[in-house]
Parts: C-alpha cells; sequence; structure tokens
C-alpha cells in the first residue's frame, strides 16, 4: 500500500483552485491548523489555491485564515468565524447554515442524494425570508428553496460539490487509517471524506501520532485509508493540534477514560451571582428521566447546578457536539463532559435531535419578541450564527430560553434577594426581534412548551402571548420588570415570587423536591 505520510505543505500544494473545501471543528477542538496554514502560507508565496469555497458546520476557530483577499470565494457556515464586517462585505458571497444543517449536508453528499430538511423553515435561513444571505453576493445566488412534500415544507439546499475534505485524528498508520480517542468531539469527519472522495476529489488527515501499518484495530478506525489521500503528522502539538483553550488535557472528557470526582475542575466553569440564581430557576424544569440538551453560554451553568445538586443520575444531559450523560463541561471544557456515558458522532447527535427525540433543551435568548420569537443570530446587527439553536429549538418538546433581563444590568444578591445595582440600557424583549432565529408563530402548531427565565423576572408563553409567571421577591414589577419590555406581557393570575432558593447559598435540594413529589 501507498505511503501517505507528507508535511503540511506538501498537503497543501495539492490543493487545486476553485476547491470547495469542507472542514471541521468547534472552536480548537478537532482544527488541523496546521494543514490549515500551510494552505495560507501557499498562497501568500504563489496565489495558490485561490477562489476556493470553504464550509464548516461549528465554530471553527481558524477558518478565518481562508479569509486572504482572492483565496477564499465563497463561505458557508453553520456558526461563522470570520469578521463580521468581512462577512457583511461584498468580496465573496456569504451563506449562513445551521450546525445540523451544514454536517448533515456532508452526509447527503456522500450518498450523492438531495438535501432536505424541516430545520430552518420560518427563520432567518427561509427563502421568503433572509434565505440565510449574509450579503449582496449570497443574496444573488441563492442556495436554498422551500419544497413541500407530503403537505410537510423543508428546505431544500444546492451547494457546489464538496472536492476538498481537511479532517484531523489523533493516530494514523501509513495507509491512512484513522482513529481519534483523544479528541473531546467525534466529529463528522467520515462524510467529510466520503464526500470528497466520492466527489473525485482530495482527502487530508492531520494527525498527532503515526504507526506501523496493521497495528490499528480494524473496530477502532474512524475512517479507513481508502478514503485518504494524504496524512500529515503534527509537528508542533500545543501549537497546531490543541485539544482545548490552552488548558491540560483530559482523558476523561474523551469518553475512554474515568476521572475521580472529586478531580472534577467544577468551580472553573461556575456561575455565580445572578447568573447562578437564573440557572438555579431554569434547572427546576427538569424531571427524573427526561433527556436534556444543555446549549452552549449561559445555559453550560444547569449543567453546573445538576453536578453540584448530585443529581446528573436522574435523567441525561447532553449537548450538540455529540456528549451524553456525565459531567457536561462547561467554559474552556466545553463541549466536552466528564465521565461522560457515552459519546454520539456529531451529525449522530443532529439526527437524534432532528428526529425529536429530546424531551427538553436550555438555549440562550439574546432578543425576545412579542409573538415568542428569538433572535441569537444577529445581535447589534453582528453576525453570530445559529451554531445548533436552529435545529434544536424546531424539534424539542420544551424549551427554556434563559437570558438577562436587560443589557448591561448588575444586580447584586443580599439576604436571599436581588438588588439591582445597575437597570442596563435596555430590555431584551422587543416588539419584534432583528433577526428570526426561533419563530414563536410556530410555537403551538408543534405543540411546544416555551419558558423564558430571566435574573428578574420567569414568563411562559400562553396561547399566544408571553405570560409573567414569577418575579424576583422584593423588585417592583412595573418599575423593575415591565419598564423594560417594550410590549406589555399577559399577567398571570397566579403570579407569584421566584422560587427563594434561587437567590440563596448552598444546595437547593432539587432531588429532595422530586422525590417528595
Amino acid at each position: 500500500m501507498k505511503n501517505k505520510i507528507v508535511t503540511a505543505a506538501e498537503a497543501a500544494a495539492k490543493v487545486p483552485d476553485g476547491a470547495f473545501i469542507g472542514i471541521s471543528g468547534v472552536g480548537p477542538h478537532g482544527v488541523a491548523q496546521e494543514v490549515y496554514e500551510a494552505i495560507a502560507a501557499r498562497y501568500e508565496s504563489e496565489k495558490h489555491p485561490k477562489d476556493i469555497s470553504l464550509i464548516h458546520s461549528g465554530g471553527n476557530m481558524s477558518s478565518k485564515v481562508f479569509a486572504a483577499d482572492g483565496l477564499m470565494g465563497a463561505y458557508y457556515s453553520g456558526l461563522p468565524n470570520l469578521d463580521s464586517d468581512l462577512m457583511a462585505s461584498d468580496r465573496f458571497p456569504v451563506y449562513a447554515l445551521s450546525q445540523g444543517i451544514a454536517c448533515q449536508l456532508y452526509r447527503a453528499q456522500a450518498n450523492d442524494t438531495p438535501f432536505l430538511t424541516k430545520a430552518g423553515v420560518n427563520t432567518f435561513l427561509d427563502p421568503r425570508i433572509e434565505a440565510g444571505a449574509i450579503n449582496g453576493k449570497a443574496k444573488a445566488k441563492p442556495i436554498v428553496e422551500v419544497v413541500t412534500l407530503g403537505g410537510e415544507e423543508y428546505l431544500h439546499y444546492q451547494t457546489p460539490k464538496i472536492t476538498c475534505a481537511i479532517i484531523r485524528a489523533t493516530t494514523a498508520d501509513m495507509e491512512g487509517n484513522l482513529i481519534n480517542d483523544e479528541e473531546y468531539v467525534k466529529f463528522e469527519m467520515l462524510y467529510l471524506a466520503m464526500a470528497a472522495h466520492n466527489n473525485g476529489g482530495v482527502v487530508i488527515a492531520q494527525v498527532k501520532n503515526i504507526v506501523k501499518n496493521g497495528s490499528l484495530n480494524g473496530g477502532d478506525i474512524k475512517v479507513p485509508g481508502m478514503l485518504v489521500d494524504y496524512v500529515v503528522p503534527c509537528t508542533d502539538y500545543g501549537k497546531y493540534h490543541m485539544p482545548q483553550n490552552n488548558t491540560p488535557f483530559s482523558a476523561a472528557l474523551t469518553g475512554f477514560r474515568k476521572a475521580d470526582e472529586s478531580l472534577i475542575p467544577f468551580e472553573s466553569y461556575a456561575p455565580d451571582g445572578e447568573r447562578l440564581a437564573v440557572v438555579r430557576r431554569a434547572a427546576t424544569e427538569l424531571w427524573p428521566g427526561c433527556v436534556c440538551n444543555i446549549g452552549i453560554g449561559m445555559p453550560v451553568g444547569v449543567s453546573y447546578v445538576v453536578s453540584k445538586e448530585g443529581i446528573q443520575d436522574m435523567f441525561v444531559l447532553s449537548n450538540e457536539l455529540g456528549a451524553v450523560g456525565g459531567h457536561l463541561g462547561g467554559a474552556f471544557f466545553f463541549p466536552g463532559s466528564f465521565n461522560a456515558r457515552a459519546y454520539l458522532n456529531h451529525h449522530e447527535m443532529f439526527d437524534f435531535i432532528n428526529g425529536h427525540g429530546l424531551d427538553i433543551t436550555f438555549l440562550g435568548a439574546a432578543e425576545v419578541g412579542e409573538d415568542g420569537s428569538v433572535n441569537v443570530t444577529r445581535i447589534g446587527g453582528r453576525i453570530h450564527g445559529s451554531g445548533g439553536f436552529v435545529n434544536i429549538a424546531a424539534s424539542t418538546k420544551k424549551i427554556v430560553f434563559i437570558s438577562s433581563m436587560t443589557i448591561g444590568g448588575k444586580h447584586a444578591i443580599e439576604d436571599g434577594t436581588l438588588k439591582i445595582t445597575t437597570p442596563g440600557r435596555g430590555g431584551k424583549f422587543l416588539k419584534q426581534v432583528d433577526q428570526i432565529s426561533f419563530n414563536g408563530k410556530d410555537i403551538a402548531k408543534r405543540g411546544q412548551e416555551v419558558w423564558y427565565v430571566t435574573e428578574r423576572a420567569v414568563f411562559k408563553f400562553i396561547d399566544g402571548k408571553i405570560t409573567l409567571m414569577e418575579y424576583a421577591d422584593g423588585l417592583d414589577v412595573e418599575k423593575d420588570i415591565l419598564a423594560y419590555m417594550e410590549f406589555k406581557p399577559e399577567i398571570s393570575p397566579d403570579l407569584k415570587p421566584m422560587p427563594k432558593y434561587c437567590f440563596e447559598t448552598g444546595r437547593i435540594g432539587l432531588k429532595e423536591q422530586w422525590l417528595s413529589k
């Protein structure tokens, strides 16, 4: 068999002009940094490869190295990582996808089938709204249309064929067989490799280790060597093959090792103050036996509460990157899970999500509209992208949106009550959101239960209206809550203070509460 080991520069020389490159990775996880930089360096010296197109599913922190003028010809992303002003300019077309749409589009290309999805219907991805077009060039060349099958609406995506896949694994033999037992996320590298290979393109894999042929167990191989053209051994693991953001590697986040729970660094991602109060209140919406998704950002605090309460085994917490059960990590440890029960591959988790497998999810909210809609994708005119939000929000039975009540507001917790120290510049509850990431008009049709939890108040969507259910004890409802809303919510006849334990120290006794019911 052919020896496929090459340097990053040699691999970069194999990328043709006009290639449609698929890359995987979220943050530093799964990022083939050395190969990316070699391509950028080749372009700087040779002006080749030029006019490439790039697609990635998650927020790949290194995708920006492809942004040199003339190198990039088009950009498709589920969570963009280019400068917002650059994306809004018309240097090249920029298309927003969702994380789930992108990683499952790879599978469609791998098996040569049209790609249809319900995710994104009636959101900014819908061509009747914005078609996911970030700039003028993208609007002039739309890639999505609405089709109806069996009375159901779907989005049909048409993108170019992926002709180059750049993936990352832990170990390869010289024939290109790959395993990834030291990665925290099990990315969609198999489908990316299949797509590029089946489209007649090139597959490049960056790895940490090279072993002799025949030394890998066939059952452990995630991508067979028949799909891989070139293998690039990383020359500087700390610089080009990071497991996470400048923090030590932890085998307990890979799913292949267990850690003593006393050694898990829970406090490194602990929320505090009013943020702790919010996620405590949100966590009370869980119930024993439920299957739950935890979104990135503030919602990760729910997993912290669950771990500190010692109730992680009463239900299944998961994230969209594939971690199932255990102690979901936050901050630098996201998206891994300490002592996970299982890890699904990235695209497999979205199969589960899209199939309505989740009972409940906790998601962030930058803006909430009067009709129940939520915006997380364009904030203050800046492009943030969807990540897994669009798929998760469209498919989950119960949604708990988590947010602060105001922009820039500051609070203190004194004697078990919330005190406002800085009111904030304005509220997040608006007549109309700037961009529709979740459409409130679909809530009733989908039969969803939707909550909006903040540090000052808790709302529920009831009969087409956002309804105030609870308020932080000690606040004036009119002055401290309603005055910061552009619309007047319904007021529940059973309006009551938020549970006092949200604002107290120590455990809040969720396990005891559930067991007593």
